[in-house]
């Protein structure tokens, strides 16, 4: 992981990959967009767009990554600054 991940979105990460085949393998969380912050699942969503509205107004900026439920070989992270957003 890049330079750029603070601790907690690396705990975060690590969550996800951690359950990630679990959930790719269930038909109501494939492909959704989930919130995951503290190494928790804090919301699904059917689009980036729901899941980052629900996140900005719920999380401080980095506080939270979002994750689509993919399998390992589909699933691409990247970081997007909130700041970026304002």
């Amino acid at each position: 992981m890049g330079e750029y991940w603070t601790e907690m979105q690396k705990q975060d990460i690590s969550y996800f990959n951690e359950n990630l085949e679990t959930w790719a393998n269930n038909p109501l969380y494939k492909l959704k967009f989930v919130i995951i912050s503290g190494k928790e699942l804090k919301g699904i969503y059917d689009t980036f767009e729901a899941a980052l509205g629900s996140a900005v107004i719920s999380f401080n900026s980095g506080d939270y990554i979002i994750q689509q439920i993919l399998s390992e070989k589909e699933n691409v992270s990247f970081l997007y600054p909130a700041l970026a957003l304002a």
